[in-house]
């Protein structure tokens, strides 16, 4: 039997108090007319998420996008009418909502059973509607209009002529620098005369100090006082040779006679197994680790690696497999994560700090 699917009102059978609803249209999975009454449910499925009954007028209702839609009165987000909202003029630009009036954001928990004044966009202040546009692929959650920046839908106090983007955690305008942190566009005492952007990561002021901003975990700006700034070598976004100075995440390698010339990264870097070496040494989690030979290593996967005589899962050898033989497997294919040409099979687990090697029981 054929099905005809047609463009427009979605109906389904599942969902609602096991009844039937109609989805009212194609741009929102959220809004649904059953029994002549238009409901809001979030996804469809009211049973983990919840459901609203909404008083709505049924013949002039429709679907703006996803959870906002309008009817001849009133403007619907969330599936509450909206008290603040110019009905008439509400559009939503760039997928923000605006009026003729104001640029509107939501700073509240979405809900679809919380009451519905808990559920009221807010004015944006100073913010102006014609002119206000988002800056999301620079920098998430910065926008501007023709005389303000936003950062978290609140006005920010820099000088807006000159004001610049320099990358993804870097700003400045004539009178500083600024970081640019999860709640806020934050001020730092340096000089803005001479500036460089070496990647998305890295600033270099000066030629004599080096800036990097740590995000995730409360250390904030990162300065390394450079005693040389002739040669730079970009690694990847989270790691810098400058001349005879590694540095990774902002910090000065901590094995300190690491040999800048012929350093590289080998795996990991910014999880918990990071494998790095140059000429002389392996490293694991920037240590020395003197068992392995720089001449023969590889790794595998994350914390497993070899060299011509040893297996390593992180800073331990591994006894058991052939080492000769021993080489991680594709997981689309086997169930298991390393094997060697004897039989042997493991699997791969994490752990803190690392991983283990789980022996797979032969039947």
């Amino acid at each position: 039997m054929k099905h005809i699917f047609k463009m427009g009102i979605i109906s389904t059978c599942i969902g609602f108090f096991f009844s039937c609803k109609e989805q009212v249209s194609p741009l929102s999975e959220d809004y649904y007319k059953k029994s002549g009454t238009i409901y809001f449910i979030p996804g469809g499925n009211g049973f983990e998420r919840g459901s609203r009954k909404i008083e709505a007028d049924v013949k002039s209702f429709s679907v703006i996008a996803g959870v906002y839609a309008r009817d001849k009165d009133s403007i619907y987000f969330m599936g509450c009418p909206q008290k603040l909202v110019d009905a008439k003029t509400f559009k939503l630009k760039q997928n923000i909502p605006v009026d003729q009036y104001h640029v509107f954001h939501f700073t509240g928990s979405p809900s679809a059973t919380g009451e519905c004044s808990k559920q009221q966009l807010a004015v944006l202040t100073d913010a102006d509607p014609e002119t206000y546009t988002t800056l999301y692929d620079k920098i998430p959650s910065l926008a501007k209009d023709n005389t303000h920046y936003f950062y978290n839908s609140l006005p920010i106090a820099v000088d807006y002529t000159t004001f610049k983007i320099l990358n993804k955690n870097f700003v400045k305008d004539k009178n500083r620098l600024y970081a640019v942190t999860q709640q806020s566009i934050l001020p730092l005492p340096y000089s803005t005369d001479q500036v460089d952007v070496l990647n998305e990561e890295y600033l270099l002021l000066d030629d004599k100090r080096l800036l990097y901003y740590e995000r995730y975990q409360g250390k904030g700006v990162l300065e390394t006082t450079l005693p040389t700034a002739d040669n730079i070598k970009l690694l990847d976004r989270k790691s810098i040779i400058i001349d005879q100075l590694v540095i990774i995440q902002g910090k000065s390698f901590a094995f300190a006679d690491v040999d800048a010339d012929s350093f590289k990264i080998l795996e990991g870097i910014g999880g918990n197994s990071f494998w790095s070496g140059d000429k002389n040494h392996i490293y694991y989690n920037e240590q020395v680790f003197p068992a392995a030979d720089p001449k023969t290593f590889e790794v595998l996967k994350r914390a497993v690696a070899k060299d011509a005589r040893h297996i390593f899962v992180g800073n331990t050898i591994f006894e058991g497999p052939d080492v000769k033989s021993f080489k991680a497997v594709d997981k689309a294919k086997v169930s298991h994560d390393f094997e060697d040409a004897l039989g042997h099979k493991y699997w791969y687990r994490t752990q803190e700090g690392g991983a283990e090697l789980i022996p797979v029981e032969k039947k």
